[in-house]
C-alpha cells in the first residue's frame, strides 16, 4: 500500500503530464505525481505489481526504468505506483523547471 506523506523519504510533486510506457505494456497515461524515487500514474488498463517498466517522460526526452509497486482500480481507470530503479534527482529538477515555466507571472 502507499506510504503516508510523513513516511515518504523524498518530496512528491504534482505533475499532471503525459507519459508513455514501453514493453511489456506499450500504453500511455498521465503522471499525477513524481519524486526522485517514483511516480504515480493513471492508466486505462491495469499493470501487475512486480512488472519491470520503461517510462518516457517530458515528451520522450527522458526514459526511466522502474518496477510496478501497486495497481488499484478507481472509477474506470487504474492508479499505478512506479518505483524507479535508481533515484533520479535530475527528473525532480526538470519538474521544478517545468513548473516554473508554466507558473503565472
Amino acid at each position: 500500500m502507499t506510504k503516508s506523506i510523513k513516511d515518504r523519504q523524498t518530496e512528491r510533486m504534482v505533475f499532471g503530464e503525459h507519459v508513455k510506457f514501453h514493453a511489456p505494456h506499450n500504453c500511455e497515461g498521465i503522471c499525477h505525481d513524481i519524486s526522485a524515487k517514483g511516480m504515480g500514474v493513471t492508466l486505462k488498463n491495469p499493470m501487475t505489481p512486480g512488472d519491470m517498466v520503461e517510462v518516457e517522460v517530458f515528451e520522450g526526452k527522458v526514459t526511466i526504468f522502474g518496477v510496478v509497486r501497486w495497481c488499484l482500480p478507481q472509477n474506470g481507470t487504474y492508479q499505478v505506483g512506479i518505483l524507479f530503479k535508481d533515484e533520479d534527482w535530475a527528473v525532480v529538477e526538470m519538474v521544478r523547471g517545468f513548473q516554473e515555466e508554466i507558473k503565472p507571472k
